[in-house]
């Protein structure tokens, strides 16, 4: 979100700085301003993919953790009554 903030006002204020006199040197700047942005989204998005798989993946492994214990403890119940 900050980072949305931040290439927006710096495109922003290179656009007023300029108002429409683009030499090769601006046109440059703009453009890597837009390039790492999206440079920077991008990784963000993965970044947050993998940590989304990470959760997932220890989340079933807790789960099936938890089945295997309630199987246990129910068949130790079972014993205990019989």
């Amino acid at each position: 979100m900050t980072s949305e903030i931040g290439w927006k006002a710096i495109l922003f204020y290179l656009l007023y700085h300029l108002q429409g006199k683009l030499d090769h040197y601006s046109l440059m700047m703009l453009m890597t301003v837009v390039i790492t942005s999206g440079f920077i989204q991008i990784g963000y998005i993965l970044g947050q993919t993998a940590l989304d798989k990470y959760v997932n993946a220890a989340i079933q492994i807790i789960d099936n953790e938890d089945q295997k214990l309630k199987k246990e403890i129910k068949s130790l119940k079972d014993k205990k009554n019989d």
